[in-house]
Parts: structure tokens; sequence; C-alpha cells
């Protein structure tokens, strides 16, 4: 199921981060509100390969820097590099980036 990815904002100081925390690293705040993530611009880009058997799978994933300030780490969908824009979106709950329309 594909849904909205949503990142945590400190309700004290507003600052975002991903993944979620008990405390904000910027002000200690502990009240926090979903923000969608929206969009942003993969940094790096890595294949990970996991041998099952004769054929292995390979998943690639990416540095996302959300427009909103943290970094998230996303599996991407379709064919990306460092420079591109991405939205991201939730797969069954994890960090999914795909192309963007910037």
């Amino acid at each position: 199921m594909r849904g909205s990815l949503w990142v945590p904002a400190c309700r004290t100081c507003r600052r975002k981060v991903f993944p979620p925390r008990l405390l904000c690293p910027a002000c200690g705040g502990a009240s926090w509100k979903r923000e969608r993530a929206g969009q942003g611009v993969v940094e790096e880009v890595t294949t990970v390969h996991h041998p099952v058997g004769a054929d292995g799978v390979a998943v690639t994933l990416a540095s996302v820097r959300l427009d909103a300030g943290p970094v998230v780490v996303a599996s991407l969908d379709g064919q990306l590099g460092p420079g591109d824009h991405v939205e991201l979106v939730a797969v069954e709950g994890a960090p999914v980036a795909r192309p963007s329309e910037v």
C-alpha cells in the first residue's frame, strides 16, 4: 500500500527529524506533530546485494535530503542518481523515493 511519508516536527522549535525520536535534538522538546515529508534531492546512492540461491536480490538505496531538512534513507523507484529531485512516499510503511516533477 502506497501513501504519504510523514516526519515528526517539534512543536517547540519546529525542527523536523527522521527517524522519530523521543526528544528533539535541537531544543529537548518532547511534543511532536506529523508533517508530510514531501520532496528532496538524492545525495548518495548504493546498491545492496543479498545472495539468495543462484540469483541474488539487489536493493538500491538512496540518502535523500528533504526540502524540510532531515536526511531519509529510502529505496529507489526508478533510475535515479545524485542531484535528482524526488518525492518520498511510504510503501508498506517504508520510505520510497520516486521521481519528482520539480
